[in-house]
């Protein structure tokens, strides 16, 4: 999906849902299109203040919400390749402009980003221990805590997310590109929230295993991921979350969660479930969006406790990170990710974050190594070798 040129944009985190709902035209219809038309782009980690009483973030490079109004979009059709154009005929007109002149792209240039100081070894596995001691006194039963990584002189964004793309094809991809010279790369695969003819559903990931280039270890890697009790607890810890979540704006009853799935993405291994319901009459895909805000798989639980330990441990608000990235469309649909793998660019520099959900028996060290696996996409599409 590509859209340009919105009409107008919301960044207002206090009332993003009711602005976003007054920016969608929503008529539920059967389109087998994603998107024709409506509000499109990301609502940060820090606005779940707007929709749960969790602390307020320190201001980021981005706003923390950011939701265009497009009346149409130029969609591509991955198995046969065919460009379709929706919206109104100045619309479509303007698309099929744009893809005629389209120019072929070089390839992009090699990554050349300078690391600079951010969390050691050391304080992040300090802040996994202070999280098992609030476990243990029974604080919070989950808490996902993420470290933050900067870089300097990294040259073009869009190269780098060529570059990133080149390495992985994520299913909740997204490049943003805002008003403000901020760029937004995100090579998320996690499903926050999709609602296709009022069917809402929700695929929360935990448990993380890398990948290896040997065949025989690389399946002995998933293996362990899925039998392991510390990883299959973390996931349910979250799936009962979800369906808490979901069963606020649910028709009572049908609620449903999937079985636990192994998927294997280009350099980590994770476990995840499907919790799934369908929406009650009264409420649109605006409410489910709040429903399940802030993403329960990077906050952990229960949540509002969680985000709350989240906000004294980690030093540097999350920003985009965190949050989701997606659309509500006026015909109904919504899809959006959580943002994580995810990177923000600005001028010459550029942040992300990397984190991991953490429970009573975890391993500091191993947490620490989950998120150097986690981040090492994005490392190599930012920083020079």
């Amino acid at each position: 999906m590509l859209v340009w040129d919105p009409a107008e944009v919301v960044r207002d985190a206090d009332g993003w849902v009711q602005a976003g709902r007054a920016r969608t035209r929503v008529v539920f219809g059967h389109n087998d299109l994603p998107f024709v038309g409506g509000c499109l782009g990301y609502v940060g980690y820090g606005a779940g203040h707007a929709v749960a009483p969790v602390p307020r973030s320190a201001p980021t490079w981005e706003p923390e919400v950011w939701l265009g109004r497009y009346d149409g979009a130029l969609l591509h059709h991955g198995p046969t390749g065919a460009w379709v154009a929706v919206g109104g005929s100045a619309f479509r007109a303007d698309a099929a402009r744009r893809v005629a002149q389209a120019p072929v792209l070089e390839a992009p240039s090699r990554p050349s980003g300078l690391a600079l100081p951010s969390w050691s070894r050391a304080a992040y596995q300090d802040a996994v221990h202070q999280t098992q001691e609030r476990i243990r006194e029974g604080d919070v039963y989950q808490l996902n805590v993420t470290r933050v990584a900067h870089a300097e002189r990294v040259g073009d964004a869009f190269d780098a997310m060529r570059r990133l793309r080149a390495t992985s094809r994520p299913e909740r991809g997204a490049w943003l590109v805002l008003d403000d010279g901020v760029r937004i790369a995100s090579n998320s695969p996690e499903r926050l929230l999709d609602v296709v003819d009022r069917q809402a559903s929700t695929t929360p990931i935990k448990g993380t295993r890398p990948r290896h280039d040997d065949p025989t270890c690389d399946a002995a890697a998933a293996s362990e991921l899925m039998t392991s009790d510390k990883e299959r607890a973390e996931l349910t810890m979250i799936v009962d979350l979800c369906r808490n979540d979901l069963g606020r704006v649910a028709v009572p009853g049908t609620v449903r969660v999937g079985a636990r799935t192994p998927t294997a993405h280009t350099n980590v291994h994770h476990a995840s479930q499907v919790v799934s319901a369908t929406l009650r009459p009264d409420v649109d895909a605006w409410d489910a969006l709040a429903s399940v805000f802030p993403p329960g798989s990077v906050t952990g639980a229960p949540k509002i406790r969680a985000c709350q330990r989240i906000a004294e441990l980690e030093p540097e608000p999350r920003g985009v990170y965190c949050g989701a990235i997606g659309f509500v469309s006026d015909h109904g649909r919504a899809s959006w990710s959580v943002a994580i793998r995810t990177a923000v660019f600005r001028g010459d520099h550029a942040r992300w974050h990397i984190g991991s959900g953490i429970v009573a028996d975890s391993d500091p060290a191993a947490e620490w190594e989950e998120t150097v696996a986690k981040g090492t996409l994005l490392a190599a599409a930012i920083l020079a070798p």
